[in-house]
């Protein structure tokens, strides 16, 4: 009797659990998001010298999508790397478009690769953002067919160095991704003369300012060579200039100056003491506007740009002034 009733009661736990693990499967079935998914790809380097910027960048991508709740669908970042070089960056962007979640793109963040990747993406047909590419009204332009985001920077430069007493100015680094500007025109946006310097750095004169328009290592490698070159000029970098790569690298004590798009989302999160860097805010707004051309809808509207300016000093950034 003692036996039957043992099995009994094994049978009947045996059930229980049984039943038990179907109801949390079906539980678990509930649960899961059974929303359509929408990818959002981010060409930057995850590899290599830059990797920092570019976790950066989909740290601040990642906000955007949890800051933008989508009811109809599930929005997820596609991440790939270009590793801060041309091929690789043509690489990322052509493994996205092979994706059909891909609903829109972001990146890459530098105009010598957004040069690089133009072929691919151009005639693609999915929304492409550019972060540093702002339409200065607010929202984002096209990086090859707008200029307004670099010809805004130069001339806050022109207007920055004929206060600090510069006579000319001088374009150096690579220019790939930036407006070919030719002498004529970049000195009537810039105010006051203004040319490319090409190998001749020796043709620097002590009252010629330089914007630089390549990469931060190249800057660096840049005064390291030639420490001496308009030493008493200032030498001014675009978004670059907030890159931790140039400071690790700079041999010199020099003061250096940069600039780039802000907005006044950036004063509210440093306000709020949510601080953003403003790299990582190109990104951030980038996001919102791909998210709203991927859903077809418009979840904030544009804030209007502004151009911030810093000064680097000693390793570390400070906002700056046309008064100082």
């Amino acid at each position: 009797m003692d036996a039957d009733r043992r099995t009994f009661l094994t049978q009947i736990l045996w059930r229980s659990a049984i039943l038990l693990l179907f109801a949390i499967a079906i539980l678990s079935a509930a649960c899961r998001d059974m929303r359509p998914v929408v990818k959002i790809g981010l060409i930057a380097p995850f590899e290599g010298l830059y990797r920092r910027t570019g976790y950066e960048a989909l740290t601040a991508m990642r906000q955007a999508i949890a800051e933008t709740p989508s009811r109809e669908m599930a929005v997820v970042p596609l991440a790939l790397d270009d590793s801060a070089t041309p091929e690789r960056a043509r690489r990322a962007a052509q493994k996205l478009l092979v994706d059909p979640q891909v609903r829109s793109i972001v990146g890459p963040l530098a105009p010598a690769l957004t040069a690089a990747v133009a072929d691919v993406l151009s005639d693609a047909g999915v929304p492409w953002f550019v972060p540093y590419a702002v339409e200065p009204e607010g929202g984002f332009a096209s990086a090859l067919h707008s200029t307004a985001w670099a010809d805004d920077l130069l001339a806050a430069v022109g207007a920055a160095v004929r206060r600090q007493g510069a006579a000319s100015l001088a374009l150096a680094g690579d220019p790939s991704g930036w407006p070919a500007w030719d002498e004529a025109r970049g000195s009537a946006i810039a105010g006051l003369p203004t040319r490319f310097l090409h190998d001749d750095v020796a043709s620097l004169r002590p009252d010629e300012a330089i914007f630089w328009l390549g990469a931060a290592d190249e800057a660096a490698a840049f005064l390291n060579a030639t420490p001496s070159a308009g030493a008493g000029a200032p030498f001014w970098l675009g978004p670059v200039g907030g890159d931790p790569v140039l400071t690790e690298r700079l041999e010199t004590d020099r003061k250096l100056y940069w600039l780039t798009w802000s907005n006044s989302h950036y004063t509210d999160r440093v306000m709020g003491q949510d601080p953003m860097a403003p790299a990582a805010l190109l990104t951030y707004e980038a996001t919102r506007a791909a998210l709203d051309a991927a859903m077809r809808t418009e979840t904030v509207p544009a804030r209007p740009w502004r151009v911030a300016m810093f000064v680097l000093e000693n390793g570390v950034s400070r906002p700056f002034t046309l008064d100082e």
